[in-house]
């Protein structure tokens, strides 16, 4: 088994980064890995849960919501860069959890791979 950290950083529905990290973990959770997601600049606003996506488009809150809560994905999002961007606590979805750049630090040196998307 492998410990994975993926950190995405440009926003969720210009960029199609959150989406090939939603597949990257799938895939490796699949297998059998450990998988972190952190959360930095623009990507914070994927995890707002009051996010609501025409009904042909897919729901990137809702989908990282269902992997958190079935225990497959850790979701870390930037504070500093939620507050820039004026998300709240009361906004993310459940599970995910406000950190830092200490917190990504040690996802990036406890894992055995680190992928960083960034547009």
């Amino acid at each position: 088994m492998m410990k994975i950290t993926i950190q995405v950083m440009v926003p969720p529905y210009t960029y199609e980064d959150l989406d090939t990290a939603i597949k990257i973990a799938e895939a490796a959770i699949e297998k059998g890995h450990e998988v972190s997601l952190f959360l930095f600049a623009d990507s914070v606003l994927c995890i707002n849960k009051n996010v609501k996506p025409i009904r042909i488009d897919r729901n990137i809150p809702q989908k990282l919501k269902e992997m958190i809560a079935a225990g497959k994905l850790r979701v870390d999002i930037c504070g500093i860069c939620m507050d820039y961007r004026g998300v709240t606590g009361e906004m993310i979805v459940e599970g995910a959890k406000p950190s830092g750049l200490p917190e990504l630090a040690q996802l990036i040196y406890s894992s055995d791979r680190f992928i960083s998307l960034m547009a």
